[in-house]
């Protein structure tokens, strides 16, 4: 089992590497309940407008991975669904959720390394302000347990006026 690289090149300059974009937020890896739902939250103390965010994580399920739902929610409250039932296999290894990215999670396969379009768009958080308390949310729909076993935010952001939050309705009881 051979296999070699064979790089052509020439004496011109060579491009910059990209530049890292956006701080990134890590929050604690945690066990995933079999048929219940699991949750873990990051605290932002920065302030500033979010312009992308994007999300890293690396787990397993026992079992397999299309029996886990998870979604991202926001200090203003919205949800985006990261990953609708659409995985497979039992591991996931740094998988980079970015509406950027040209292969959707659910045309990925295991251990899903790389970058892949979340099954709902992260820039329903563009405009809103970072700051705050994120959870992230899995929803097992077996019996069987896993693990996140890490998971992080990456943000980039502004100095513009955030959108408002929205305002509290309805009734609590």
């Amino acid at each position: 089992s051979a296999w070699s690289l064979i790089v052509t090149h020439d004496n011109s300059t060579p491009k910059d590497p990209p530049a890292s974009s956006g701080t990134t937020y890590t929050g604690s890896s945690f066990s995933i309940g079999g048929e219940s739902v699991s949750s873990q939250k990051i605290d932002i103390t920065d302030t500033g407008t979010i312009t992308d965010i994007n999300v890293k994580m690396s787990g397993r399920h026992d079992s397999n991975l299309n029996y886990l739902d998870i979604s991202l929610i926001s200090p203003y409250g919205t949800i985006v669904k990261l990953v609708g039932r659409s995985m497979s296999g039992s591991a996931f290894d740094q998988t980079t959720l970015d509406d950027e990215a040209s292969t959707t999670i659910a045309n990925g396969s295991a251990p899903y390394i790389g970058s892949f379009k979340p099954t709902e768009v992260l820039s329903g958080f563009d405009q809103e302000a970072m700051k705050g308390e994120w959870t992230l949310y899995i929803y097992n729909q077996n019996g069987n347990t896993g693990s996140l076993s890490a998971w992080s935010l990456i943000v980039t952001h502004d100095n513009s006026t955030p959108k408002d939050p929205p305002a509290s309705s309805g009734t609590t009881y």
